[in-house]
């Protein structure tokens, strides 16, 4: 038993998140500095667990390590070239991190267990059920289903897009509205085709919807 990784918790100031030291050798090679950054980087807006407490900052409990990675490095930046994703709190964040920094949080967070928590707002059946709509069967406007890349539970395909089930809602929205308008997303990438062909009414339906979902 001696070589089973042993972990201590301890509250994080400010924060409801537990801190989590990972002890032998494994371990380390697993997560490198992934949990002293988490508390030092992440824990103030994601938690040490990765599930966000504030609506509009995402989860990252669960979610797929290579679409993290993805981000961290958008983030970052690389190749010369200054970051490709706008966020002046995480390029601060991700300006100094090394690759494998940024692998071994992308690995640690993916590890976490989602709380699948749902939106906080009253949320009608009708809602939903246009969510739903938009979601199977795509928008009025000609966009297509968010099931055909994102799954039935919302949970993504690894290596290509992001798990969203259990994600806030109000997170989800303010993204929709982002590739939407032109302010996240490469021109000719699927979110920045898809977005604008989604009315607002749309946005926010779908958004709850996917929120609504439980994936494991």
């Amino acid at each position: 038993m001696g070589s089973h990784t042993e972990f201590f918790r301890h509250f994080v100031t400010g924060a409801s998140a537990l801190l989590f030291f990972a002890t032998n050798a494994h371990a380390e090679e697993l997560w490198g500095r992934a949990p002293e950054l988490a508390v030092q980087r992440c824990a103030a807006c994601h938690t040490v667990d990765g599930n966000s407490n504030v609506d509009t900052i995402p989860s990252l409990a669960g979610q797929h390590p290579d679409y993290l990675t993805r981000q961290l490095m958008m983030f970052k930046g690389s190749d010369g070239h200054g970051p490709l994703r706008h966020n002046p709190l995480m390029e601060r964040a991700a300006a100094d991190l090394s690759v494998d920094d940024i692998h071994s949080l992308a690995t640690w967070y993916s590890k976490q267990v989602p709380r699948n928590e749902t939106s906080k707002d009253s949320v009608t059946a009708a809602t939903l059920a246009r969510g739903f709509r938009v979601y199977t069967n795509g928008s009025q406007q000609g966009a297509p289903a968010c099931i055909a890349c994102h799954g039935a539970n919302g949970t993504g395909i690894p290596g290509a897009f992001p798990r969203l089930a259990g994600q806030h809602a109000e997170y989800l929205q303010k993204q929709l509205r982002a590739y939407k308008e032109g302010r996240r997303g490469a021109k000719g990438k699927p979110m920045t085709t898809i977005a604008p062909l989604l009315s607002p009414e749309e946005i926010s339906a779908v958004a709850l919807y996917m929120s609504s979902l439980k994936a494991p």
